[in-house]
């Protein structure tokens, strides 16, 4: 049987201990190699603006490599990653990504498609039915002036 596979998009935070160019790509490549090592497939990784170093709305307390207590964090580096995966992996990379020191925090989620032999909705005026030749799309239709005297006739009673 064959394994079912979805699209993924991931944002994740890299710890700012990771200050250099050098060991924020390499950070990016353990994640890329652990959804590889998944069964996955990147198909993109941003990490340009809006992404990149910014800071937290609120500190985030995370245990640092080699510390024994929570270090509190004010800002990190984002990455957006596009990925496909089989959907019995999804628990082994979360796992692997929480078990990676340099991610502090990740959000993954589920990319629908749209399939392609769906019809397209067309846009229908409110009020009208799909095939309902009686709606007009003319701006000097009478019915937008039915509306406008029915709210000056309110307006006259009181």
């Amino acid at each position: 049987m064959r394994e079912r596979r979805r699209d993924y998009e991931m944002l994740f935070i890299i710890s700012p201990l990771r200050s250099s160019e050098e060991e924020i790509t390499n950070a990016i490549n353990r994640v890329r190699q652990s959804i590889t090592a998944a069964g996955g497939e990147v198909t993109s990784v941003d990490q340009t603006a809006p992404w990149g170093r910014r800071k937290f709305a609120y500190p985030i307390r995370e245990y640092a490599e080699g510390e024994a207590s929570r270090r509190p964090f004010n800002e990190g580096f984002y990455v957006l990653c596009h990925f496909s995966l089989p959907t019995t992996q999804v628990s082994a990379l979360e796992r692997a990504l929480k078990l990676n020191d340099s991610v502090l925090r990740y959000l993954m989620t589920l990319v629908e498609t749209k399939s392609a032999g769906a019809p397209a909705v067309a846009a229908v005026p409110v009020g009208a039915q799909a095939g309902d030749d009686t709606a007009s799309d003319d701006p000097t239709s009478d019915e937008d002036d039915d509306i406008d005297s029915d709210a000056e006739d309110d307006s006259d009673e009181q």
